[in-house]
């Protein structure tokens, strides 16, 4: 009797050997237990997440989950009215303040009408919170200068303010 009429290459009747299914099988199996694994270090839980958000985030917005360098992060993106909304989340990034721990910044962006009589710029914000501890808009070219100052190490104490008020503390 040839190996093949007995079974035996094709990994069964006790053999040793493997057939391709059970290699692949074998494969994803250790892929659900490296991704389970990986899950498990998460630090945040996307089911609770968007309830400590200090904007409502509805549930049809889109969720995309991205490992950064250093650190990751979590982006909830949806439209309403005439507005896109982005409100991220995300782990203290590598060279941020060492008092700044998890935070959220939201984000809107108003697209802009070239020509026309209603013509207009598009608006690009970000919520900042008050000294009333409710939110405001400002312009996202003020927190880009505020970024950019810190890096330099030139940031006066309004851009050091709005950039700590942008970042919304969250677990």
């Amino acid at each position: 009797m040839r190996s093949s009429d007995s079974g035996q290459a094709h990994g069964t009747n006790g053999s040793p050997q493997m057939n391709m299914e059970q290699s692949q099988s074998s494969e994803k199996a250790k892929q659900n237990e490296a991704q389970a694994a990986q899950n498990a270090s998460k630090a945040y839980d996307l089911r609770t997440l968007p309830k400590s958000s200090p904007m409502h985030i509805p549930k049809t917005a889109v969720v995309t989950e991205q490992q950064k360098d250093g650190y990751q992060q979590v982006k909830y993106q949806w439209t309403r009215g005439e507005y896109k909304y982005l409100n991220r989340w995300h782990q203290r990034t590598p060279n941020a303040p060492a008092t700044r721990g998890n935070s959220w910044v939201i984000e809107r962006t108003k697209p802009g009408i070239a020509r026309g009589p209603n013509a207009r710029p598009a608006e690009h914000e970000v919520y900042i919170k008050g000294k009333n501890g409710k939110g405001h808009w400002v312009p996202k070219s003020r927190w880009y200068a505020a970024i950019a100052a810190r890096k330099r190490g030139t940031e006066t104490k309004k851009q050091k303010e709005l950039l700590n008020n942008g970042h919304w503390p969250a677990p």
